[in-house]
């Protein structure tokens, strides 16, 4: 019996997660680098991260995009995404593109978490694109990335490996109360978040929270947040909850540049000369790119006031070199940004007497 074929349509770390299930159960598995239009066909023992195969230097068979989505009987949506009118361009891009070469009779499962009738477009999208008719001449599945537990399909009967690959409980006949509950979780998820780091305005003073949010848990879920604020309609509730949050981590960030600012200056030191290591251990590849996003922000404000500002994460490293912070000796204030990486600075940084290790957390701490 000839094997099933499937694409994953993206090079995120969520969507090699699918595609290892979709190998495991016996598929033949495509991956599509969005980027350059090209797909690598998984074989052997695939590698544990989507890193080691895309690239110039990968070893697994290459096809064009067009041929791995028109042989296709299973779909996923997966795409690296960014939060800005570039972004969402070159969504629209995509979705076109697997509109034209979306096989009949194929299921599509999309991963990419939507606001309110966002699921609507993407449909008409597809169907303008294939000619096809959702629910009709192909599958179509809204299970957006994350632990929401939420998906909607379509199609009230569908097959078993479906529901288990994607490991969710909450399914919904009815994709646009499917949109809505998926609103409601992030926002239940990320709202007391918000709401510790609107109470920690000022660094100077300790305040104690039942909870020890890093900026690494703060990121998570700010796409959705951008997302739901620019797209809910203004004066709703939901709306100003959103907007609200966005505002609790730009004050935060700020309350976390005013204390290494005074730190600096407490040490007798110009701003000017002093030199910060954040240190972040996150995933590259991650769908939502929320941290790089973060990050990036972060690094351009705390270069416009010190010296010498550089990042270290180790999941850019392999083997021992992760736990090998180079040159750490140069900095007077090293940053960690999650629990992880704070555990990592506490067990694996010799510091000398002028040297600090900050959490960038909710209260700040020094070690």
């Amino acid at each position: 019996m000839e094997k099933e074929r499937a694409a994953v349509y993206g090079t995120s770390s969520e969507g090699y997660k699918m595609a290892l299930f979709l190998y495991e159960l016996g598929d033949r598995v495509s991956v599509i680098d969005e980027r350059i239009k090209t797909s690598y066909e998984l074989s052997g023992k695939p590698p544990e991260s989507i890193r080691q195969i895309i690239g110039e230097d990968s070893l697994y068979p290459i096809q064009p995009l067009s041929s791995a989505l028109q042989q296709a009987d299973k779909v996923v949506l997966a795409p690296r995404l960014k939060y800005s009118e570039e972004g969402r361009g070159e969504w629209l891009q995509r979705l076109r593109e697997v509109g034209q070469n979306l096989k009949e009779g194929s299921i599509l499962i999309n991963l990419v978490p939507l606001t309110l009738g966002g699921n609507r477009e993407t449909l008409t999208i597809l169907e303008d694109q294939s000619g096809l008719k959702a629910g009709k001449d192909f599958g179509y599945v809204y299970s957006p990335a994350g632990n929401s537990g939420i998906a909607s399909s379509l199609s009230e009967k569908l097959p078993a490996w479906v529901a288990k690959m994607l490991n969710k409980s909450k399914w919904f006949q009815n994709i646009d109360e499917a949109e809505l509950q998926y609103i409601r979780w992030v926002l239940a998820e990320y709202v007391p978040k918000a709401l510790d780091a609107s109470f920690y305005k000022d660094a100077s003073f300790s305040i104690e929270l039942s909870s020890n949010l890093f900026l690494d848990d703060l990121a998570q879920g700010i796409y959705e947040m951008q997302l739901f604020a620019d797209t809910l309609q203004h004066g709703d509730t939901l709306h100003h909850l959103a907007t609200g949050s966005l505002k609790a981590l730009q004050s935060y960030t700020h309350t976390l540049e005013n204390y290494l600012r005074l730190f600096s200056r407490n040490k007798g030191l110009k701003a000017i000369r002093s030199k910060v290591l954040l240190v972040w251990s996150y995933d590259l590849q991650e769908m939502k790119s929320e941290r790089s996003r973060i990050i990036a922000s972060l690094l351009n404000s705390l270069r416009e006031i010190f010296g010498d500002v550089e990042l270290w994460n180790t999941f850019e490293q392999v083997g021992e070199e992760r736990r090998k912070i180079p040159s750490v000796e140069r900095y007077q204030m090293i940053v960690a940004c999650s629990m992880y990486d704070l555990n990592l600075c506490n067990t694996s940084i010799r510091r000398n007497p002028e040297q600090v290790i900050i959490s960038a957390s909710i209260p700040i701490r020094s070690y």
